[in-house]
C-alpha cells in the first residue's frame, strides 16, 4: 500500500465543480431535549463538504449540509421523513436518525435507498442487514459496558444507576448495570428519570438515601440539571463521582449542568465514556482539522468537537460519500453506495489516502484507494457496524483524554 494526501495541500490540481448541489441531510434533533444532536451531525459535515468543495466536487457536483428538524420524537419526525424522501432526488446521504425517532422512521427512509449515516446506538442494529445503513459510531450498549470496566478498575463496589427513560438509554443503562454486577459490583439504587419533570427530589433521595460510591448516569441536558442541582442541595454540596455517556460532552450539556452545579464540581466529578480517537498526529485527523476551521460554515463553540467521536465519523462519512461517487462514476445512491464499504478497507494494491482531493486524484487516474480519515481505521464490519475502544474524558469547557477503559475489563463485563 502506498500513503498520499497526508497534508491538506498534497492534492492534485482541483477541479472546477459542474454540476448541480448534491445534499448531505442531517435528520436529527435541532429542537427539544436532545437538540445538541443537530449540531454534532453538522459539525462532521461542514469540514466535509469544505473539503470535497475545495477540491472541485463529487463528479463536478458540488454538496451542501442541509437539515430536517426531528424535534427527537419519534411522531414529530415521520412528517420530517416523509418530506425528505419526497424530495431525495438531489439528497447524497443521511446523517441520522438518532435513537430518538430511528424504529418509527425506518420503514420510510429505507424507500429512499439513500446511504443513511445512523446516531442511532441501539441493540437493534448491531447485525442490521440494510445495505444503506451505516453506523460509524460502537453501539451505546459500549458505553455502559465501559462505565462498568471503568468504576471496577477504580476500586467502586457501590453504584447508583441513573438513567432517563426512552430509547437512548435503553442500551447504557441496562449494559452498565450488567456489566458492573459481572465484575464483583453491587447496584444500591435503580433509578428511572422521566426527561422534562420540574424537580426530581423523590428520586434524588432514592440515590443519597443508597450512598453510592459512583454513579451510572445518562439524561437530556435540562433534566441532568435539575437533576444534580437538586442531588448537589440535598447531599450537603456534594455529587458523587459520575461516570456519563458521550452525549454529555456536548457543549448544551455541558452549560447546563455546570450552571446548576457549578463548573469546578463538573470538572472534578465527571467522566465521560466515549469511544477512543485516535491521536491528532495521524493524517487523517490532520486534514480534518484544518477543514473544520478553514470552512466558512462551523457550529458554534465548534474546538469542542475537535475529538468527538461523532463528529470524526460523519466527516470520514461525508468524504466516503464522495469517493464513492467519483469510484463509480455515479451521483446515484444505489449505485455508489456499493462502493464505501471497500472505500473504508485497506488492502492489498489500494493506495492509502488521507484526503478527498487525493483520493479523487488517485481514482482519477485508476487506481484503487482507501480512505483512512480522521477516525483512523474504521474496520467496518459485514453488518455495517464497528467496533473500537473507550476512553474516559474529563468534563468541562475543555474536555481531555483522561485514560482508555481497560480492554480486558470490559471485556469481562460485556461476557
Amino acid at each position: 500500500m502506498v500513503s498520499v494526501g497526508a497534508l491538506p495541500g498534497a492534492s492534485a490540481a482541483t477541479k472546477k465543480a459542474s454540476g448541480s448541489t448534491l445534499n448531505i441531510v442531517s435528520f436529527v434533533p435541532f429542537s427539544g431535549p436532545d437538540a445538541s444532536f443537530g449540531d454534532l451531525a453538522l459539525s462532521g459535515c461542514y469540514p466535509a463538504v469544505y473539503a470535497v468543495n475545495s477540491a472541485g466536487g463529487a463528479m463536478g457536483h458540488k454538496l451542501a449540509c442541509t437539515t430536517a428538524d426531528t424535534r427527537g420524537d419519534p411522531v414529530d419526525a415521520v412528517p420530517a421523513a416523509n418530506a425528505l424522501v419526497a424530495h431525495a432526488s438531489n439528497v447524497a446521504a443521511i446523517f441520522g436518525p438518532s435513537s430518538d425517532e430511528v424504529l418509527s422512521t425506518q420503514p420510510l427512509l429505507e424507500k429512499a435507498k439513500i446511504p443513511t449515516f445512523l446516531m442511532a446506538g441501539l441493540s437493534q442494529y448491531d447485525y442490521q442487514t440494510n445495505p444503506y445503513y451505516w453506523r460509524l459510531t460502537p453501539a451505546d450498549a459500549a458505553e455502559g459496558v465501559a462505565m462498568a470496566a471503568w468504576a471496577k478498575e477504580h476500586g467502586y463496589t457501590r453504584a447508583a444507576a441513573v438513567f432517563a427513560t426512552g430509547t437512548t438509554s435503553q442500551g447504557d443503562g441496562p449494559a452498565s448495570i450488567n456489566g458492573f454486577k459481572a465484575l464483583g459490583g453491587k447496584i444500591v439504587a435503580n433509578v428511572s428519570l422521566t426527561p422534562g419533570q420540574p424537580s426530581y427530589n423523590t428520586e434524588v433521595s432514592q440515590v443519597v438515601n443508597a450512598h453510592p460510591q459512583v454513579i451510572f448516569f445518562t439524561a437530556p441536558a435540562d433534566t441532568s440539571a435539575t437533576f444534580f442541582a437538586e442531588l448537589h442541595q440535598l447531599n450537603n454540596g456534594v455529587v458523587p463521582p459520575t461516570l456519563v455517556t458521550e452525549v454529555a460532552e456536548e457543549p448544551g450539556w455541558i452549560n447546563a449542568v455546570s450552571g446548576a452545579i457549578g463548573l469546578p464540581t463538573l470538572e472534578k466529578q465527571f467522566a465521560a465514556m466515549e469511544a477512543a480517537t485516535p491521536p491528532e498526529s495521524i493524517p487523517g485527523w490532520v486534514a480534518f482539522h484544518h477543514a473544520l476551521y478553514a470552512s466558512p460554515k462551523k457550529v458554534p463553540n465548534v474546538g469542542q468537537y475537535v475529538d468527538d467521536p461523532f463528529t470524526l465519523s460523519y466527516y470520514d462519512a461525508g468524504i466516503l460519500v464522495a469517493l464513492a461517487m467519483d469510484q463509480t462514476h455515479s451521483t446515484k445512491p444505489a449505485v455508489f453506495n456499493k462502493a464505501i464499504l471497500g472505500l473504508s478497507t485497506p488492502g492489498a494494491g489500494k493506495v492509502v489516502v488521507h484526503t478527498y482531493a487525493a483520493g479523487a486524484a488517485a481514482i482519477a487516474k485508476g487506481k484503487k484507494v482507501a480512505f483512512i480519515g480522521a477516525s483512523g481505521n474504521l474496520y467496518i464490519n459485514k453488518h455495517h457496524n464497528v467496533a473500537g475502544a473507550f476512553a474516559a474524558v474529563s468534563e468541562g469547557t475543555n474536555p481531555h483524554r483522561i485514560a482508555l477503559v481497560s480492554a480486558k475489563l470490559m471485556a469481562k463485563a460485556a461476557a
